[in-house]
């Protein structure tokens, strides 16, 4: 199940918008007039689809380094931050300089692999700068996973969950359905901040297991459980760890603080919810 890219829910987005200025439409000329910024264009992009996707911040330095170093260029120098990459080299005497800001992040497993591959294809000589160019502009506009798709990956998770704490079939169908409901919730506040988003989908499970407890005489807190475990930051944690031990602290405070917040609006969400039908 592919999540968040900031922007979306917290886990991770899925919709990819397309940019304003396609990353396209610049490449023939930068190809045939300054091939040198084109390499330090293609290494940033490598490295922007990298974090979006959810990638640690050493693997996307490494990427951009090994791709400029495929173009031609000598003493490389990449900086990756969960918000911002910067990309610096020498390329025939002269200096090229490149960053980008970085407006949202997520977990895309497929993407990261694809920029890997292409990674490699170049270093090897099977493809060319403009090549490698062109296939990462493919990857970076294509369009997300559909919502229909996001829903029935939630409510099979929501359902595996609820099966993995022991729920019984109407419990699972719950939190299945309790996950469904969350994930359209989200999807429809794509215009949130992430943590808004997670709070109140974190509000809506609350809601949808305590009604289904009473409506059905099942176990809430096992529907509850099992649906929340839909927004849990994972995949966010385990990279902010990953860089804190690599040694990129920066990076890993950041993904840290992002995860620990992500998991307060889940909670706060819960509880708040819990709270109110409580005084009800």
């Amino acid at each position: 199940m592919k999540h968040n890219r900031q922007g979306s829910w917290v886990p991770g987005r899925i919709h990819r918008k397309k940019p304003a200025c396609s990353e396209l439409q610049v490449y023939d000329e930068l190809s045939r007039k300054d091939p040198g910024t084109l390499l330090a264009r293609t290494a940033v992009l490598a490295g922007r689809i990298l974090l979006e996707s959810g990638a640690e911040t050493g693997r996307t330095e490494d990427t951009m380094s090994r791709i400029c170093q495929a173009g031609g260029a000598v003493v490389t120098d990449s900086y990756v931050t969960p918000g911002m990459l910067m990309i610096s080299f020498t390329w025939h005497g002269q200096m090229i300089h490149n960053m980008k800001r970085i407006a949202q992040s997520g977990t895309d497993l497929g993407r990261i692999e694809q920029v890997n591959a292409l990674s490699r294809q170049l270093q090897s000589g099977e493809i060319t700068l403009e090549d490698c160019y062109r296939s990462l502009c493919r990857i970076q506009e294509e369009p997300g996973a559909s919502v229909l798709r996001m829903i029935s990956g939630a409510a099979a998770a929501g359902a595996g969950f609820a099966l993995v704490f022991q729920g019984t079939v109407c419990e699972t169908a719950a939190a299945a359905v309790s996950a469904a409901l969350c994930t359209l919730l989200l999807e429809r506040l794509d215009f949130c901040t992430p943590s808004l988003r997670t709070l109140l989908g974190s509000s809506l499970i609350t809601l949808a297991g305590v009604t289904a407890g009473g409506l059905f005489s099942i176990r809430a807190n096992v529907v509850i459980l099992a649906a929340l475990m839909i927004l849990v930051p994972g995949m966010l944690f385990t990279t902010a760890l990953r860089d804190c031990i690599a040694g990129d602290t920066l990076s890993g405070q950041i993904r840290l603080s992002m995860a620990i917040l992500t998991a307060a609006a889940i909670a706060l969400g819960n509880i708040g919810t819990l709270l109110i039908l409580e005084a009800l």
